[in-house]
């Protein structure tokens, strides 16, 4: 019996979640099926459910990978730099044109009809707002931003804003959204 290789889980789940964000950009999530990311990566369809059971289970780890890019970005704002500048910056894929927001607000305009994509958006904005408390929180502890009165508030005043922002950007294609956004995040955060 062949020896399973260290990381190769980890790695397959990789060219699973990078094939997917690539067919959901292409076809949209609804019209995108398993044999589509399947083909995508080249592996058979059962391949694909070995590690993710669902469509909606493998837009969760497409998200989730985005969200773990970004705040890998932030992490030396908990030591350095500006704070408000550096989350504003989280734009600049955006608005440099090397993410496609349009898949996003594909998935949201299909989440009012498919109920796995609303739970899977739900659960995933879910993480946001934890990990962005825990971002805050840290933040906080290491005296880069004032005492916050309520954390979980905070935490979703500033993934409105970013929120916003992306759809500004979007529509706009304007440099000045990062610069707005900036400001906005200097009074929500009180810096």
């Amino acid at each position: 019996m062949p020896k399973v290789v260290p990381g190769y889980k980890e790695q397959a789940q990789l060219r699973i979640t990078d094939a997917a964000r690539v067919v959901f950009q292409r076809k949209g999530f609804t019209r995108t099926t398993m044999d589509d990311i399947a083909k995508e990566v080249g592996v058979s369809k059962g391949a694909i459910y070995l590690y993710f059971r669902t469509k909606a289970e493998l837009l969760i780890h497409v998200n989730d990978r985005a969200r773990n890019e970004v705040l890998a970005g932030w992490e030396q704002l908990l030591e350095e730099g500006d704070v408000a500048e550096g989350i504003a910056r989280s734009l600049d894929p955006i608005t440099a044109g090397n993410v496609d927001l349009a898949v996003w607000f594909r998935l949201v305009a299909e989440a009012a009809n498919d109920a796995d994509v609303r739970a899977a958006l739900e659960a995933d904005h879910r993480d946001d707002s934890k990990e962005m408390r825990r971002f805050l929180r840290r933040l906080e502890a290491r005296g880069r931003i004032p005492k916050m009165h309520d954390p979980a508030v905070i935490a979703e005043a500033v993934l409105m804003l970013l929120a916003g922002a992306a759809s500004r950007a979007l529509v706009r294609q304007e440099g000045d959204v990062r610069d707005r956004l900036e400001k906005a995040l200097r009074v929500v955060l009180r810096l």
